[in-house]
């Protein structure tokens, strides 16, 4: 089956990231192409940052992003350490890296991913090692904090703009795209930015409440819809698009 919209769906993250979105849409609903339903456009590239000096020790790690797993690649003594990871793509990378003991949420979560760590570790003093992105749009720290955790963080990748406004407006005034998906409030505000107007019944789908405000407090001007996962993963945003019948053709 070829599934196919009115217009394409802009998907903004890193192209590894948007060619795993597709293949996972394809896969959920067993379709053997797809037609004319997204178009890839990075908005950032991810900058590893060098190795930490930070002393690991025997603490646990968390990670809520694969890029974080990326950039600890290539420390040692890693395999035996428990890992935490906010979902089954990060852990799957972890565990092709050699990582053995690896856990994670069924659902990917950063609050499910605090209740699997305070399952697993019993010590509400024990200390946990964080490896993060330099913007996060969940305090971690504080959360596992509230519950007697010590928490360790280590800013190892950040996020560059690798799109102008002025791109992303010319776009968007052709009017040859019928929404965008945001998974992050900083792209979200990159994309946003420049925007003057926005083509009727544009759709902004967003992976949570706290992406969306940020759509909301940009005051874009047009008849635009804002759509909110029902969840905060990757397999909800693909069912919000699947279900959004007005970007399918007549």
């Amino acid at each position: 089956m070829t599934l196919s919209f009115k217009k394409p769906i802009i998907l903004t993250r890193i192209n590894q990231d948007n060619k795993d979105f597709v293949n996972l849409f394809l896969s959920t609903y067993k379709l053997e192409n797809i037609k004319n339903c997204f178009k890839c456009l990075p908005l950032i590239e991810i900058v590893l940052e060098k190795k930490t000096k930070e002393t690991i020790g025997s603490n646990p790690l968390i990670f809520t992003s694969r890029h974080g797993v990326q950039a600890i690649s290539l420390m040692s003594n890693l395999a035996e350490k428990e890992i935490f990871c906010v979902g089954q793509s990060t852990a799957n990378l972890a565990i092709e890296l050699g990582l053995k003991n690896v856990f994670y949420p069924s659902v990917g979560t950063v609050s499910n991913l605090v209740q699997l760590i305070r399952s697993k570790v019993d010590n509400n003093s024990s200390s946990l090692h964080y490896f993060r992105g330099e913007e996060i749009s969940y305090d971690l720290k504080g959360e596992l904090s509230k519950f007697g955790y010590v928490i360790t963080e280590s800013i190892v990748y950040r996020q560059k703009q690798i799109r102008s406004e002025r791109l992303i407006n010319n776009i968007i005034s052709k009017e040859n795209a019928g929404g965008v998906v945001f998974f992050s409030a900083s792209v979200a505000k990159i994309f946003c930015k420049g925007i003057k107007i926005v083509p009727e019944d544009f759709l902004f789908m967003c992976i949570s409440d706290r992406v969306a405000q940020v759509v909301f407090e940009a005051q874009l001007k047009g008849n635009y819809k804002v759509k909110i996962a029902s969840q905060p993963t990757t397999e909800e945003i693909i069912e919000l698009i699947y279900n959004e019948k007005s970007i399918w053709p007549n």
